[in-house]
This record gives structure tokens, sequence and C-alpha cells, in this order.
């Protein structure tokens, strides 16, 4: 009797392994530490396999969104570090993990139960964490210029005065999104 194939959490650990192998064969042909360059997708990977775990589970398995986002995060945090050496940004990409991935776990938590409450308190975590990485990176990177990059002390600047502009016009109620077309003209309101 023939057997269906299931896609679940087997399947893709399976896919994981091969990839990896994959990865690590062809660093080997091309004389590439692998290891070295891409060390923190050996945490990147139970992170992402935990949201496998929660789709495979259903709506019982909501919780996996947080050891999913959080180990997730970590190793992005790190995979970044370990590409720019830029490792002095642990003095504020900490609030990267809580509590901004805590807030994201939470909204991907409600919105797979279906729990709005979640969601909303998830969205509230993950701006609060937002702003404190916001201002942790311009108190340690132009202030106390921590990684002594000329690029931090331009580009933050440029940030800074576009996230600047959009709280003051759009936000702030200089200019309404929705007043930018008329009731005729906005895109949602065309009927073919």
């Amino acid at each position: 009797m023939h057997k269906t194939f299931r896609f679940g959490a087997d399947a893709i650990i399976g896919l994981g392994l091969i990839g990896l192998g994959l990865i690590l064969v062809v660093g080997q042909w091309l004389g590439v530490n692998v290891l070295n360059l891409f060390w923190p997708l050996l945490i990147i990977i139970p992170g992402l396999l935990c949201f496998a775990a929660m789709v495979a589970g259903g709506k019982s398995a909501a919780w996996l969104a947080f050891p999913g986002t959080i180990v997730t995060t970590v190793g992005f945090l790190l995979l970044y570090q370990n590409w720019t050496g830029h490792y002095a940004s642990w003095a504020y990409a900490w609030t990267l993990i809580f509590p901004t991935s805590v807030g994201v776990a939470l909204v991907i938590s409600g919105l797979w139960s279906g729990k709005r409450r979640d969601v909303e308190r998830g969205k509230q975590m993950t701006r609060t964490g937002l702003i404190v990485y916001v201002v942790g990176a311009v108190f340690f990177e132009l202030i106390l210029n921590i990684s002594g990059s000329w690029a931090n002390r331009v580009l933050l600047p440029l940030g800074l005065i576009a996230l600047g502009l959009y709280l003051l016009i759009f936000r702030g109620g200089l200019i309404s999104l929705r007043s930018l077309w008329s009731e005729e003209e906005d895109p949602r309101h065309h009927r073919e």
C-alpha cells in the first residue's frame, strides 16, 4: 500500500539538515570555513523549527511563537554582528530581544490563536521595544560613538530625521494619508 507524504515537522527538519549539509559541502569545495561565517544558523534554525512545529501543532501550539521569535531574533542579531564585527551594538540591541521580540511573539501567537487582546498587547510591546532601541542606538552610537563608525554619524541622523518627519507629518496630523486621495480617486473605491 502507498503511504502518502506528510509535510510535518520531520520533513522540515529533514529539509533543514539537507540544506545545512549542502552549505557545508559547498563551503568545503570553495575553501571557505562556512561554520565561522554561518555559525549563527545553528541558533536561527531551531528558532524557525519552533514556527514549523507551531504550524504543525495548530492553534494549541501558539505558545511556540515565543521561543521561535526570541531564538530567531538572537540568531539574526548574532549573524549581523558576526558578519559586520559590530559586537558593540549589544549595548542596545538587547532591546530587540526584550521587549521587541516578545511583543512580536505576542502578536504572532495572538493572530495564530485568535486572541485579539494578545495582538494589541504585542503591538504595544513591539513599539516600546523599537523606541527604546532607537533611543539606545542614538545614545551609544551618536553620543558615545561606541563603534567609531562614520556611517553611524551619518545614517543614524538621517534615519532620525525621516522618523521625525513621518511622526510630524502623518502621525501628528499635518497630512492625512486618506486625504491624499479624494473619495473618487481612492484606488480602494474603484469598481470595475
